[in-house]
């Protein structure tokens, strides 16, 4: 951060006059980019606003291409009709506790057309001023009315303009909204659900048509929102969704607003997103496979797999086809069992029969979409949750349903261990069947004297042919599938190989055998039968494994099967899946938090130590938020539901995780190329190895052609068998898996696995100043005013800063709110990124920003204060100066620790700010930095992590704030610190990394890199180890040291082969969080 609206130095050309570049808010359809390349994103399911419907405006006084010039906006209609369903969600908790605000405010004014005004106590300041925000009452209320506005991605504001309230967020007041989406729309790849909803909002084409009241006037001109905004602005300093200060943005940055964009110009508006629980997948072979099949089909883009969670995702272009033609069609070529998660809609377990569930579809219930039969008692109904409640849907179900279901496991878990569960039973099966047929061929003699010959090979071959019926799914037709489909020939067709050739061996030297009793031919029923058993065994212990280790790191755990809401004044147990926006919950001591919420009353330290590594608890009191899995301490917490149970903070973040595991990074790459070759390669060694047995057998022992020919089918059986890639493809997915678990754990969202594999190597640490090495609060230690009205210059200060978030600006806003300050309005108020705010006041122009910008940094009274190493706020008027501001700020806890020990790891740390040289030399002094560039603006930043990249250094950049992000962009590993209370949407989409919790999560990320890097070589190594000497010994090569792998148990090499892969991985859950890795 630090780069915002007061600390940073100004973009070359520009003054407190203006910057040279402006950026228009608002749509103006005439520009290339508004409807052409770009998707206006104010626009619903690609429809065009510039199509939509002229109304005339009943004021005469309403200019109908800019504003209405009427008093009351009662009077004035919008020109056009918009469409006003986003694509995006802008909107999130912040704009519900504005209108709640503004409802408390209307009622404390005693507003007549307010309901209960006048019974209802709101509370005041000192000099008898509404508070700014809400009471419990009108909070419980807005969060009710407006909570699936969110679930919806409508825009809060437009509802509340409809209503004829005041602009709540989109006020004057107020700076231009992030143009992000939260942390689970900027950066989960689940699309949102597109909505079409019908709207009359009053606002032109590219204004709001805002209601104002209590003295709130509008300026008049284009009243700009974020929906509306042709040019993203890459910047920290925003509040709410909406905003009446106009931005420009320096030259510098103009080139990288696309980087943000919300909108992904690469996906046209049918692009459907699809997510897939894969039943079936047992190694790295059989993800290629899936992954090959779907990117074969037109219209599929962006898929990937991930055996070791059993999961596929991928987009498709809904104009071609239907998502469940593609998946049906990859069933087919595969084998495998897709079921598709649903990301939009929720869904309700109950237990019901099928005869339910069509009756259930029959009462058509407004906001369900789909009944589903899952087995005999159980049907799932998925609802959507901004239409109607679960309990509400609960209740109308009624006699058709005989209660909930139980609750469903992690999808990843809950599938790996159906399949567990099969695996078991044909294990079981097969070892069942294969214990008499090895008892018939290891027995000893007087067990066999008591069966004769011919019986024993009857019985074998009855049990072996049952053995090979065993095999038919599991091997045989994914092996099959796979070559007619895909034409590849993977593990399986190995298996596959080596039994059908012991099998069909032992059925032609049976049947010789019964025509000539007297042949010398062989049967060896018992390889065929051993070798499938030990094959399934090997699977079956690896497949528990993997899911042991996925639910060790799973953190859809963390969610609570239950909670306790208030209704009608008493509390109420109901099962978490229950819950329902407008609910008010209760969490009791030492229980777990069941959803995200916002405090409404009490107090208590809750332990985040789950989700964020810390281990002191975190002190709640009312307007807090709560977050889902979290452990509450001894108090009783009231909150507000924000969030339903599974579409919270907990699966926000369990969505990251599991999105970089799915991703692959370059050292996957090279195993997939490595083990695409060991097929073929083990199938010729297996064909030289028959030859050479059968002339060794020939030409030196002098044996049979009968016996050769056994001697060297049972060698090349062994080496098929015994050979394993499996290791080789789950030795990187199994420890991304681990790794991004226990990151995730303690406190650090790994976004990609490259990052995970890369991180080890950086080389410098580049640190933003504020928000990132300091705390993001700020106090004013000294304030100086150079006119003689300080009221007036207090109102003007005021007035520029109110809104803003940068932390400069908030502590300003903070400290003047103290005392009672004259309320003034401001006209055309600009935020200039990385410089400050200027605005007009009475034909004056006036500024708010950095002492650079503002051209004063030359005075007297201004050096003094950067010489005390202070971060300045300087205001003038027509470029006199009126006030200055000096704060300092506080170096968070964990920073100097941090910073010796990445300096002891050998690593060059830097520091980096917009502020003054002054305050980041003094702020670089306290923590031990040596390198440090100060009033660098973001370009600047970005080039500074460039120039240390074009020296051959792997960089990390770390910051918070919106300013951030392009430097974040462009380092090698991007790293946000969510913590912050400045953190940025934008910035988190940007990163690689997310710091929930302090700067501690720097060393542990490298930590849990280096740890996953070294398990990673192992695994190879160990893969590469194992097959060389598991097909030497199985070749025989040691024969004449009777040092030879028989191929009975040569299906012993799955087990072998993979347990140690596994457990490398598993080693690191044996540490500590927060320890070494």
């Amino acid at each position: 951060m630090g780069t915002g609206c007061c600390s940073d130095g100004p973009a070359k050309g520009q003054g407190c006059s203006g910057p040279s570049t402006e950026v228009q808010h608002g749509h103006d359809h005439g520009r290339a980019y508004a409807h052409g390349q770009e998707t206006d994103p104010c626009c619903s399911d690609g429809a065009d606003c510039g199509g939509a419907e002229e109304v005339a405006c009943v004021d005469e006084d309403c200019d109908a291409e800019t504003y209405c010039e009427a008093e009351d906006d009662s009077t004035c209609r919008s020109v056009k009709l918009e469409c006003c369903t986003s694509k995006e969600e802008h909107c999130d908790e912040k704009c519900i506790l504005a209108a709640a605000a503004v409802e408390c405010e209307k009622a404390c004014d005693d507003d007549a057309a307010h309901d209960a005004a006048a019974d209802h106590k709101h509370a005041h300041d000192k000099d008898g001023h509404h508070q700014g925000s809400a009471c419990s009452t009108h909070l419980s209320k807005a969060f009710e009315q407006y909570s699936a506005y969110l679930e919806s991605a409508r825009c809060i504001c437009r509802s509340i303009l409809d209503r004829g309230l005041p602009t709540t967020c989109c006020s004057e007041q107020q700076t231009v909204a992030a143009a992000a989406a939260p942390v689970s729309a900027a950066t989960s790849v689940k699309k949102r659900r597109e909505k079409t909803e019908a709207h009359t909002t009053a606002h032109a084409h590219g204004q709001h048509k805002h209601h104002h009241h209590h003295g709130i006037k509008r300026r008049g001109k284009k009243l700009a929102h974020d929906h509306d905004m042709e040019i993203k602005p890459v910047r920290d300093d925003q509040s709410d969704c909406c905003s009446g200060h106009d931005v420009h943005l320096p030259s510098a940055n103009k080139e990288q607003h696309h980087q943000f964009d919300g909108a992904d110009v690469e996906k046209g508006a049918g692009l459907e997103h699809v997510a897939l629980i894969v039943d079936g997948m047992t190694c790295s072979g059989c993800g290629n496979k899936l992954e090959r099949i779907l990117k074969a089909v037109p219209g599929v883009s962006g898929v990937r797999v991930n055996f070791v969670m059993g999961n596929a995702e991928f987009d498709f272009d809904s104009s071609i086809g239907k998502a469940e033609d593609v998946i049906r069609s990859a069933e087919r070529a595969t084998g495998f069992h897709c079921t598709r998660m649903s990301s939009d809609d929720q869904a309700l377990d109950i237990l019901a029969s099928g005869g339910a569930a069509k009756a259930l579809a029959d009462l058509a219930i407004l906001g369900v979409s789909d009944v589903n039969i899952i087995d005999k008692k159980m049907v799932r109904v998925t609802y959507d949750p901004a239409v109607i409640g679960a309990r509400t849907l609960f209740e109308k179900i009624g006699p058709l349903s005989n209660g909930l279901a139980p609750p469903r496991d992690d999808p990843s878990v809950a599938s790996g261990r159906k399949r567990m569960y099969d695996q078991l039973i044909k294990t079981a099966a097969a070892a069942i069947l294969t214990i008499p047929v090895a008892v018939f061929a290891f027995g000893e003699d007087s067990l066999k004297e008591q069966v004769s010959k011919q019986a024993r090979s009857i019985t074998s071959l009855v049990l072996a042919t049952l053995v090979q019926l065993i095999a038919v799914p599991e091997f045989y037709k994914p092996a099959i599938s796979a070559l007619i489909h895909s034409r590849t020939i993977e593990m399986d067709m190995l298996v596959v190989i080596s039994i059908t050739a012991a099998y069909l061996y032992s059925v032609v030297g049976f049947g010789l055998r019964q025509a000539n009793p007297k042949a010398d031919v062989k049967e060896f029923f018992e390889t065929s039968t051993l070798l499938i058993t030990l094959v399934l065994l090997g699977r079956l212990v690896a497949a528990y494994a993997r899911i042991r280790a996925v639910a060790a790191v799973s953190l859809r755990s963390l969610q609570a099967s239950c909670a306790v809401i208030v209704e009608d004044g008493k509390d109420v147990e109901i099962d978490a899946r229950l819950l329902q926006y407008g609910d008010k919950f209760k969490v009791l001591p030492h229980s777990t938090v069941p959803t995200d919420g916002l405090v409404l009353s009490g107090s208590s330290e809750v332990d985040e130590s789950m989700l964020t590594g810390e281990s002191v608890p975190v002190f709640k009191k009312q307007h807090d938020t709560v977050i889902a899995g979290t452990i509450n301490g001894s108090g009783t917490l009231t909150a507000q539901l924000t969030r339903l149970p599974g579409k919270n903070t907990v699966t926000d973040i369990a969505e990251l995780v599991e999105e970089a595991a799915n991703s692959k990074p370059k050292i996957q790459d090279i195993a997939d190329r490595i083990a695409s070759w060991f097929v073929p390669v083990v199938a010729s060694i297996a064909v030289v190895v028959t030859i050479v047995w059968v002339v060794i057998g020939l030409k030196v022992s002098k044996k049979s052609a009968g016996k050769a020919v056994a001697d060297a089918v049972t060698y090349a059986v062994a080496v098929l068998a015994v050979s394993c890639p499996c290791a080789l493809g789950l030795a990187v997915p199994m420890v991304l898996v681990i790794a991004g678990g226990i990151a995730a754990k303690g406190g650090v969202v790994i976004k990609s696995a490259e990052c995970t594999e890369r991180a080890r190597k950086v080389t410098d640490v580049v640190f933003d100043k504020t928000g990132t090495i300091t705390e993001g609060d700020l106090d004013v230690q000294e304030e100086d005013f150079f006119v003689s009205d300080h009221d007036e210059a207090r109102a003007i200060t005021k007035a520029l800063v109110a809104g803003n978030k940068h932390p400069v600006s908030v502590a300003i806003a903070k400290h003047l709110a103290q005392r009672a300050t004259p309320e003034i309005q401001l006209t055309d108020p600009q935020v200039i990124p990385g410089a400050g705010v200027e605005a007009s006041f009475n034909e004056s122009k006036v500024c708010a920003g950095n002492p650079t910008w503002a051209k004063v940094d030359s005075l007297p009274s201004i050096k003094r204060l950067q010489d005390d190493g202070m971060t300045l706020l300087v205001v003038t008027r027509d470029s006199n100066l009126i006030a200055v501001f000096g704060l300092r700020t506080r170096l968070r806890n964990e920073a100097v620790s941090v910073v010796n020990q990445l300096s002891r790891r050998g690593i060059n740390v830097h520091l980096v700010s917009g502020d003054q040289t002054r305050a980041v030399e003094s702020v670089a002094s306290q923590v031990g930095i040596v390198n440090v560039a100060a009033q660098r603006t973001p370009a600047q930043k970005r080039d500074y992590v460039a120039s240390l990249m074009s020296e051959g250094r792997l960089v990390m950049f770390v910051g918070d704030g919106t300013n951030d992000a392009v430097a974040v962009t462009q380092a090698d590993v991007g790293v946000q610190l969510g913590s912050a209370a400045s953190a940025s949407d934008v910035t988190r989409g940007a990163a690689d990394v997310v710091l929930l919790a302090g700067l501690e999560g720097i060393p542990f990320l490298l930590d849990v890199s280096r740890s996953s890097f070294r398990r990673m070589m192992f695994n190879f190594v160990w893969s590469a180890v194992y097959n060389v000497l598991a097909i030497l010994l199985a070749a025989g090569v040691l024969e004449r040291y009777n040092v030879t792998i028989p191929p009975a148990y040569a299906g012993l090499g799955e087990i072998v082969s993979v347990l140690p892969v596994i457990a490398a991985a598993m080693t690191m859950m044996t540490r500590k969080v927060r320890a070494e890795a």
